[in-house]
């Protein structure tokens, strides 16, 4: 029950984080009394201009290791966002779910020798567009031209397949 009382007693500083059309389902917070908050459309991350909002489908991973909540973000270059958190609450897994909830098809393609991509049709929380990505594995150049046309025919295959 813990659960659904804390999703309504947000504390105001968690509320106000939010625009008025998203509501937080989980937050934590740092040892400097930030908050991190995972609402129904989107994760909430403390930077240093106050907070990054970062849509779940731009997420490529998300991964708890007690204090540290890793968040890798798709086109970024394996840019990772790592929080350390005083304290999570139900935030890790509300994350994961709420990341995991907008992969539809994960599809592993070969672009260059033994070298590819994962090919990812996402949905957005609440909407029906497919959003389509292309996650380059390390050491691939993702401005290389040939890359790109590879990548975007295996894109085309995989709609196909899938009819998304």
């Amino acid at each position: 029950m813990a659960l659904f009382r804390r999703r309504f007693e947000a504390p105001e500083p968690v509320r106000e984080l939010l625009p008025s059309d998203e509501r937080p389902l989980a937050w934590g917070s740092t040892l400097g009394g930030a908050f991190v908050v995972a609402s129904n459309l989107a994760l909430y991350l403390p930077d240093a201009g106050g907070t990054t909002r970062v849509p779940y489908e731009t997420v490529q991973t998300a991964s708890w290791d007690d204090p540290m909540l890793n968040v890798l973000l798709v086109g970024e270059d394996g840019r990772h966002r790592l929080v350390r958190l005083e304290e999570a609450g139900e935030l890790p897994a509300v994350v994961r779910e709420r990341v995991t909830s907008t992969v539809l098809v994960t599809e592993r393609v070969a672009l260059s020798g033994t070298a590819g991509a994962l090919v990812v049709a996402r949905r957005p929380p609440e909407s029906d567009d497919v959003l389509w990505q292309v996650v380059f594995d390390a050491g691939l150049d993702a401005g290389d031209p040939r890359l790109r046309a590879d990548a975007a025919d295996a894109v085309a295959r995989v709609r196909a397949s899938t009819g998304l």
